[in-house]
């Protein structure tokens, strides 16, 4: 291979590797508000923001410096000094010195003259002549655009004066000190509209801009750019440095919630590889592995099949779904009624756990299949009494109530509960426990033989991946399972991710997509033991969608996404339902989340 080639090649790879790296870099200090005199309060909104540039648009009026768009918006209430020069010094002054609070951060005044440039720029030489505490601060930087002198006459101003540069103009060493950044017309250079991608060729126009400038050692923005989500996404893939916006708020959002929006993955894994053999045979099963991931619909499911390199256990189900998921009053649901859809095949009210709308109990699977001799056990990375596995064995009208839930599964045909601590353990239920000769333990790892109904209570269970839980929701599955298979009847086996819900509530990219991978190798367990057992039905479905999750960007070959919530709360988008084994051809098409009960029932063959 040619060298050329070559060192193209590495160019590429270094390219792909970076921009994945690019967000990173990116935040409120490369936000720059254009037109800022336009917004409802001007300089304020964008620099309580933290932007590192504000744009003013100035035109010289009886020896002042006006603010407007054009002559038809001048008024004398509007200077350069009252609305930004005033409030830039009053707030060093007020840092002691320092533009912002933040001895990092450094403020770019970019001032757009729009016409007369030398009546303009001797005012505002002779006005900054008032404010020696910012022509001489290193925190910020004044730079001239619009109407301005030719490189040569940049020597005849103050060097604290930089002056906006062309991309394609030559300059001497000496001018381009005084070059304090590029600016390019975007309409000019590509027909790009901001939505999907630039053609190749346009993207290479903007690269290519974007490079000279760095190769000059100045950074660079677009005026006349998109302003939205998509465009700011590619241009920042681009390397462009100032991103501009009209939409303060937006873009401060946006730019402060990158590091919890993107994740690169580090510990990628390869996933089981079906045999298919009685996946989708239409004959009664013996047991049933209830997999949720609580707050997980497609977009969930697709961050974390990019973040493993395009590998997913879950996505080698040949049969899949959508499952509705409204709650009896509510169009978006809550985790109560939506488990207790999966648990007794009835919508109810939010918040109501294994009871109908109007608060009576409700037969839950595993009462049901008990009297057909069959065992049940429950997983969760949450509470104990949390909604998703209360809903297997509790009865309450209000999910909050923990200590009269965990109560109830004294009660319960349950045999195995197993979860993190919960404030429901009183000295009350252990001695019900007791009664019920129900063993209960502090963790996992003391559990050695199940002989009589087990709860377990492990601390382990509720920490993040990212906090030290390791392989547990795994070795979880594993003794359960172990134990479950020895009984001849059949066993339902329910497990909750219940982090991959609060990935989404805090709008925590890396928390949800490392919690759902965790998930995925239990998914493939699943899998594997449903090929050797031929009689074993697997079913994975979220109760419903938390985030509001989209996914802007990502690479299947270097594993990394960015994405972006819209909210920190479920939302009532359709949660995606896969089915593997007998019977998993049932569980296609769009159906009510009640019908997951019946579906299992059915399986089972229980009318």
């Amino acid at each position: 291979m040619k060298l050329s080639k070559i060192l193209t090649l590495l160019a590429m790879a270094f390219f792909s590797e970076n921009q994945a790296q690019n967000y990173l870099k990116y935040n409120v200090g490369n936000a720059h508000s254009h037109n800022d005199y336009m917004q409802e309060v001007p300089f304020w909104q964008a620099y309580y923001a933290g932007f590192g540039s504000i744009e003013a648009d100035v035109f010289p009026v009886k020896g002042k410096l006006w603010v407007a768009h054009t002559e038809k918006e001048l008024s004398a209430g509007r200077t350069l000094e009252n609305l930004y020069l005033d409030p830039i010094s009053k707030q060093i002054k007020l840092n002691k010195g320092n533009v912002y609070p933040d001895l990092k951060k450094k403020l770019q005044l970019l001032i757009d003259v729009k016409q007369d440039y030398k009546t303009a720029l001797s005012t505002l030489v002779t006005t900054l002549k008032k404010y020696p505490e910012i022509t001489g601060n290193p925190g910020v930087r004044i730079v001239i655009t619009g109407e301005r002198p030719q490189p040569d006459d940049f020597k005849n101003y103050p060097d604290y004066l930089s002056f906006d540069g062309d991309p394609d103009k030559s300059y001497t060493d000496e001018q381009l000190k005084r070059v304090g950044m590029f600016s390019a017309n975007l309409p000019e250079l590509v027909k790009w509209n901001g939505k999907g991608i630039p053609r190749d060729e346009e993207t290479d126009k903007i690269r290519k801009m974007v490079e000279k400038s760095h190769a000059r050692e100045k950074p660079i923005r677009f005026y006349g750019a998109p302003d939205f989500p998509n465009a700011w996404v590619n241009l920042m893939d681009i390397g462009v440095d100032y991103i501009n916006t009209d939409h303060i708020p937006d873009l401060k959002k946006f730019m402060n919630n990158i590091p919890r929006n993107f994740y690169k993955n580090t510990k990628e894994y390869s996933t089981y590889t079906p045999t298919y053999a009685s996946d989708g045979t239409a004959k009664k099963v013996k047991n049933v592995i209830l997999l949720i991931p609580d707050g997980t619909s497609l977009p969930q499911y697709y961050a974390a099949f990019t973040a493993n390199k395009g590998k997913l256990n879950v996505f080698n189900m040949k049969a899949t779904g959508l499952s509705n998921t409204n709650s009896y009053n509510a169009y978006v649901t809550d985790s109560a009624p939506g488990s207790t859809a999966f648990a007794t095949g009835e919508k109810t009210k939010n918040t109501f756990v294994g009871v109908d709308h109007m608060g009576k109990a409700l037969a839950q699977i595993p009462d049901i299949i008990a009297e057909k001799g069959l065992v049940s056990g429950l997983i969760s990375t949450g509470d104990v009494t949390d909604a998703t596995p209360a809903d297997f064995y509790a009865h309450s009208d209000n999910r909050n109530s923990s200590e009269t839930i965990l109560k109830d599964f004294a009660a319960s045909k349950t045999k195995i509960l197993i979860g993190g601590p919960t404030s429901g353990l009183s000295q009350k239920n252990l001695q019900n426990f007791k009664q019920a000769k129900i063993d209960v333990y502090q963790d996992l790892e003391s559990v050695r033989t199940i002989n009589n109904r087990t709860l377990v209570i492990d601390p382990l269970a509720s920490q993040r991946i990212t906090n030290g839980r390791g392989n547990w929701l795994s070795e979880a599955f594993d003794f359960t399972l172990n134990h479950l298979k020895d009984n001849n009847k059949g066993f339902f086996m329910m497990v909750e991710a219940s982090q991959t819900d609060g990935g989404g509530h805090s709008n925590n990219l890396e928390q949800l997509v490392t919690e759902l991978l965790d998930f995925d190798h239990v998914v493939g367990k699943a899998m594997k033991f449903a090929d050797e057992n031929k009689e074993t039905l697997v079913i994975v479905v979220g109760d419903h969608e938390t985030g509001g999750l989209t996914l802007l960007d990502g690479s299947l070959k270097e594993g990394w996404v960015f994405g972006h919530f819209s909210t920190n709360d479920h939302t009532s988008i359709p949660s995606s339902v896969f089915a593997y084994g007998p019977n998993s051809k049932e569980f296609t098409g769009f159906f009510e989340n009640t019908e997951i009960f019946k579906k299992i029932l059915a399986a089972y063959g229980i009318r």
